[in-house]
């Protein structure tokens, strides 16, 4: 290449050697310079979504700590199951159970005649969602299109 070079004139050695540096500094900003560039730009963006997914991570921790907290001072109440449940059962606007009583401690047992099928099972998820009642166990027959008889026992949630 040596010899090559020297054939040449001075002006087409000079315009050669230039077209090769400038050749070579170009491969060497494609090559190592823009995917350098390229990939910090992307650790950039993947730095900034993590940030914003962690704050949206910490506000939700928050409020369910919150929420935790509200539902443990709603099971400190004190409230016996069944005063739950008859309070629960006011509240949604169902009849009065035809049997409500305590069992045990932490336990009560109702029995609804032609309740509203819908309004029950909303008052139940309502009752489990709060978390002051789990369900122990439930029996419901339908008497007509809408309405049902249930047989429920529900104890302190956990």
């Amino acid at each position: 290449m040596n010899a090559w070079l020297q054939r040449m004139n001075p002006r087409e050695r000079a315009s050669v050697i230039s077209a090769m540096l400038v050749t070579a500094l170009v491969l060497l900003y494609l090559l190592v310079a823009e995917p350098l560039w390229n990939k910090l730009e992307d650790q950039r963006a993947q730095l900034q979504s993590q940030k914003s997914l962690l704050a949206w991570m910490q506000t939700s921790a928050a409020e369910v700590q919150q929420l935790r907290g509200s539902t443990a001072q709603s099971d400190k109440t004190g409230k016996a199951p069944y005063l739950l449940l008859d309070t629960a059962v006011r509240s949604s606007g169902l009849p009065a159970p035809s049997r409500l009583e305590p069992r045990g401690r932490d336990g009560a047992v109702a029995q609804f005649e032609n309740v509203p099928f819908d309004r029950l099972v909303r008052m139940l998820a309502d009752l489990e969602g709060r978390g002051e009642l789990a369900i122990v166990e439930v029996s419901i027959t339908r008497r007509d299109e809408a309405t049902v008889n249930a047989s429920l026992s529900l104890s302190r949630a956990e």
